[in-house]
């Protein structure tokens, strides 16, 4: 079992943490300056230019009244104006609150009234939300350098200043704002940029939504070491194999069922990936097939890690020795985080950690807070740990609230999605429970089809689903029904959202 000890702060960390969120652009600016920071369509800028901009945005917000301690809600897709104004506005001390641009008017409404933001960033298809409260900003592009204002003055933040409110999945209900601190976001970024060995020689594309901690806490890392970070509008494959021969881009990031495409394209070995380090894949379970068929086509590996909205980077695997790298374990404790398993032992259990990058709790109160009052935050996730310390080896078993009860028996839904997903014919799978009167719960396996192996009707494919299931699970374990739809519903981190998928397939099952 791993330690059940306080984790340390290393001091460059605690250093980091003084110097506030303005820290990651600065201290990439220190290194790299006239270098390229940032890379946009047909568009670049250095650091020294990045940081001007967020500098003249940050004296255009003090103009208009934007002061430490308000809220302030970001609402638009990649682009630069979106990095350009998150650090700007936690350089002056504002929590940044960032849902999904893409969600509906109807989705947005209630977030936007349970966050109350003070200010709003936003394109035109989102100007109504200047008629619930909230004051609009100017656009970071737009804005002329004051001729006036003070440059670089930035406030003294307070270690639990709440500074960065990115939205949970909502697997259980509603999104909910996640209030990171100055602490838990510098912190949990420069977690990322440790355990990804990043440099100032490193190319990192970033494609996976900035409004998600994973997009967001990406950038900041490789803007806190010099890096040129490649920001994409939206995830495209040919754009993202295309960028890496045109630029040498060293790392890429992956997630959900982008996997799968890549490893079915005809080009893929023709394709010159020599500049990759590595894959980065983190916030889902990796379907290990396919990412052994890539890496054996390309050469390239994949790192794994393990972190969610509420706790920014818990387990990496070893970024300095590739034959340690494992599909199967996200890996070891990051830098200042510690794990335990509830009720002691090394599990199968609930687990629980305590690390720099947790966050300091819900935006709104929840009835069944996963922080603890000894400071320890309840992951949600049923895990082993094998070793002790530093070396502790995590393997995730699914999510405790996803568990299904079948005749008395527990079963993890990951498995069976593993296994089904490794089954000829099959592109993607989700599984999920329905009640069931002898039984408690039955197992309902969903399938997305591929095409490249399975050309038949989807009886024949079920009929061939269930005779693997018979030989790889246990009775319990096996799905009772299997529904095939076009894709599944998934987070911008590839997390499958299952309670969604189980409402849309509602009266399917019925």
């Amino acid at each position: 079992m791993a330690d059940a000890h306080e984790p340390s702060t290393p001091q460059w960390i605690a250093d980091a943490i003084s110097a506030g969120p303005g820290h990651c652009l600065q201290a990439g600016r220190a290194l790299s300056g006239t270098a390229p920071a940032l890379l946009f369509e047909a568009h670049q800028w250095s650091y020294d230019a990045l940081d001007g901009l967020v500098d003249d945005a940050a004296a255009a917000y003090r103009e208009v009244g934007v002061l430490p301690g308000a809220r302030a809600m970001i609402l638009m897709d990649n682009r630069p104006e979106f990095v350009i104004a998150l650090i700007a506005l936690t350089r002056l001390g504002v929590a940044v609150c960032t849902p999904n641009a893409s969600w509906t008017r109807h989705e947005l409404e209630p977030i936007i009234d349970d966050l109350a933001p003070r200010w709003i960033l936003c394109d035109e298809e989102h100007a109504w939300a200047e008629h619930r409260g909230c004051s609009m900003l100017p656009t970071p592009t737009t804005v002329a350098r004051p001729s006036t204002a003070l440059r670089g003055d930035y406030p003294a933040l307070p270690t639990d200043a709440e500074i960065y409110l990115p939205m949970s999945s909502g697997t259980t209900g509603r999104p909910k704002g996640v209030r990171h601190t100055v602490g838990s976001l510098v912190g949990g970024v420069c977690q990322i940029a440790h355990h990804l060995g990043l440099t100032r020689a490193d190319r990192i594309q970033v494609s996976v939504p900035l409004c998600h901690l994973y997009g967001a806490t990406m950038t900041l890392a490789a803007l806190s070491v010099g890096a040129t970070v490649t920001l994409f509008r939206r995830f495209d494959l040919d754009a993202c194999l295309d960028t890496v021969e045109a630029q040498g881009s060293t790392v890429v990031t992956l997630a959900g069922p982008v996997l799968h495409r890549l490893a079915e394209r005809d080009d893929l070995a023709r394709r010159n990936l020599k500049s990759l380090r590595y894959f980065m894949w983190g916030g889902s379970a990796i379907p290990a097939a396919a990412a052994e068929s890539v890496t054996a086509t390309t050469g390239v590996g994949f790192l794994l890690s393990y972190g969610m909205t509420e706790a920014v980077a818990l387990a990496f695997n070893p970024v300095d020795r590739p034959q340690d790298w494992s599909l199967r374990s996200p890996g070891s404790p990051t830098i200042g985080t510690t794990w335990r398993i509830a009720g002691g032992g090394s599990g199968p259990g609930e687990l629980e950690v305590a690390s720099i990058g947790v966050a300091a709790g819900y935006a709104t109160p929840q009835p069944d807070s996963p922080w603890l009052s000894d400071g320890w935050f309840r992951t949600g996730d049923i895990a082993v740990i094998d070793g002790e310390g530093v070396e502790a080896k995590l393997t995730i078993v699914d999510r405790a609230k996803d568990m299904i009860k079948v005749s008395g028996f527990q079963v993890s839904p990951v498995e069976v999605e593993q296994t089904i997903a490794a089954a000829s014919g099959v592109a993607d799978c989700g599984v999920f429970a329905v009640p069931d009167e002898r039984r408690g719960q039955s197992v309902i396996a969903v399938v997305v089809v591929d095409p490249a192996t399975h050309r038949g009707s989807s009886a024949e494919l079920e009929a061939s689903l269930r005779d693997w299931a018979h030989e790889r699970l246990a009775s319990y374990k096996r799905p009772t029904s299997y529904l095939f739809v076009d894709d599944l519903p998934r987070s911008p981190s590839g997390k499958l959202l299952r309670r969604r998928l189980a409402v849309a397939c509602e009266t399917l099952t019925s």
